[in-house]
């Protein structure tokens, strides 16, 4: 056994980690929920099936997803020293969920130190649940946007008719 530690003791850690969590609002005010779950259910909408956070360190480019579900994550210490540029965004069952139809925060800038986990907090992402065009009629509500995850080869809530 004290052998297994002289060998294995502990892991080297090459770089630095960012923890998140998250929570799914809608865009329109009158709905009486303040926070929608992943799967919301509302017509005309889709599965956001994860939260994405992209990240770009000193010219590299990563990411990591979760499922949404979740509402938290974090990386490995897998993000080189530096300064990082972070954001989060929401994907759908296939692929990445349309810009149109969500609004997430603003990139954000962080040291990244190895050994250590930048915090992002609690990140909200505004998703559009209500008042969405249907895909299968765009001429008729040329005036509406699209709801989250909604179209693009994602299976839609059937709109009440």
């Amino acid at each position: 056994m004290t052998l297994w530690f002289l060998v294995h003791g502990c892991d080297t850690v090459s770089g630095g980690a960012v923890e998140l969590s998250w929570k799914l609002r809608p865009a329109s005010s009158s709905l009486e929920d303040k926070f929608v779950d992943c799967n919301s259910g509302k017509p005309l909408t889709g599965e956001v099936s994860d939260i994405v956070l992209h990240w770009v360190v000193n010219g590299d480019e990563g990411a990591q997803a979760w499922r949404c579900e979740f509402n938290h994550g974090v990386t490995g210490f897998d993000l080189e020293e530096g300064t990082a540029q972070l954001w989060v965004t929401p994907a759908c069952v296939i692929g990445d969920a349309a810009p149109d139809t969500y609004i997430a925060p603003a990139i954000v800038e962080r040291r990244v130190v190895r050994g250590e986990t930048v915090s992002l907090g609690a990140v909200e992402l505004v998703v559009a649940v209500s008042e969405c065009r249907d895909p299968t009629d765009m001429s008729a509500q040329a005036d509406r946007r699209p709801c989250i995850c909604c179209g693009a080869g994602n299976a839609c809530t059937p709109s009440p008719r």
